[in-house]
């Protein structure tokens, strides 16, 4: 049976979508899974990834070349910009043999097969083009291999603005949070003479990287020592997660990538001033993401931690691991 399946959205949507997938593929033999992507700039980013659990991985204007393709097995359908990139431009004969009525979710799917963390079986990788990518890229970032010689923390910063996905309300405001990390971090970096590596923060943006960072990034950074910090420049998404991954500690904001790096790690992890909707969503879908299953912990999310517990938190997962 040959079945296909649009990978769409942001980033982190793109990447659980792919791991579903995998443990889908893999538990169903039977099935000969087509992958489509549904922007050319999705498509090019996650080239380098291990995605040979299907069968051809291509843009959506290529899906009419495979008549073969009896289904859809699709994530998100009632996603508007999936409708507006892919579905809109695609015929009713091949719109047929998709299932508009139900919107699987890749959180809940997840869930219910145990992929929080994932277990190797079904972890996405890098394939050796990935591999071959992943050194410029960490060159390009200026990301030293002596920087692991002593520990590492990765940040995400993921400022939400206006209503998205993840409603912005009950967020700190931005010049306070900006202060209280870079004073968290300046500590933190005396205390165990560690390493930053920034995500999301300190780029500039224009025509040339725009739609690669989706426009996210501000062009403000942290006030930390200049040696003791690298800002990644949003040079690939699937990458920089492999690199920030390698981190001692990683943090940082509510995030697609932050998931991700929870999805291959499963520890050694801070959530940092998480939107009460983001929150709200993970209890409703009983996610094991960051250990928000643990009610105390969810509960203590909610209360609206400070900068000092998360860094009190960082400095104890540094001392386990000295």
């Amino acid at each position: 049976m040959v079945v296909g399946s649009i990978l769409h959205g942001a980033y982190g949507d793109l990447y659980e979508q792919a791991l579903c997938l995998k443990h889908y593929a893999i538990t169903n033999p039977g099935v000969e899974l087509r992958l489509f992507a549904a922007t050319q700039s999705r498509l090019n980013a996650f080239r380098v990834l291990d995605l040979s659990f299907a069968a051809s991985f291509d843009l959506w204007t290529t899906i009419e070349s495979y008549p073969d393709l009896q289904s859809f097995f699709q994530f998100q359908v009632h996603d508007v910009d999936l409708h507006k990139d892919a579905l809109q431009h695609l015929p009713e004969s091949v719109l047929a043999k998709l299932d508009r009525t139900e919107n699987r979710l890749p959180w809940r799917y997840m869930r219910d097969h145990k992929l929080i963390p994932a277990p190797e079986r079904y972890a996405l990788e890098l394939n050796s083009y990935g591999r071959e990518q992943l050194t410029r890229v960490a060159a390009a970032n200026g990301v030293r291999e002596e920087i692991w010689s002593r520990p590492t923390i990765s940040f995400l910063w993921r400022y939400r603005k206006g209503q998205g996905a993840i409603s912005s309300r009950g967020q700190k405001p931005e010049a306070e949070l900006v202060a209280a990390y870079s004073k968290m971090f300046r500590d933190l970096i005396a205390r165990f003479d560690c390493h930053i590596l920034v995500c999301g923060m300190n780029v500039v943006t224009d025509e040339t990287n725009r739609e690669r960072t989706d426009n996210k990034y501000p062009s403000f950074g942290l006030e930390l020592p200049a040696d003791r910090v690298t800002y990644m420049q949003g040079l690939s998404w699937p990458l920089e997660l492999e690199i920030a991954s390698r981190a001692t500690v990683c943090c940082g904001h509510a995030s697609g990538f932050t998931e991700g790096q929870w999805i291959k790690r499963g520890r050694d992890m801070v959530l940092m001033d998480a939107p009460p909707h983001y929150l709200a969503k993970a209890a409703y879908h009983r996610m094991p993401l960051f250990g928000l299953n643990n009610p105390i912990k969810l509960a203590g999310m909610l209360l609206n931690r400070s900068p000092e517990s998360y860094g009190r938190d960082i400095a104890a997962i540094l001392k386990a691991r000295q």
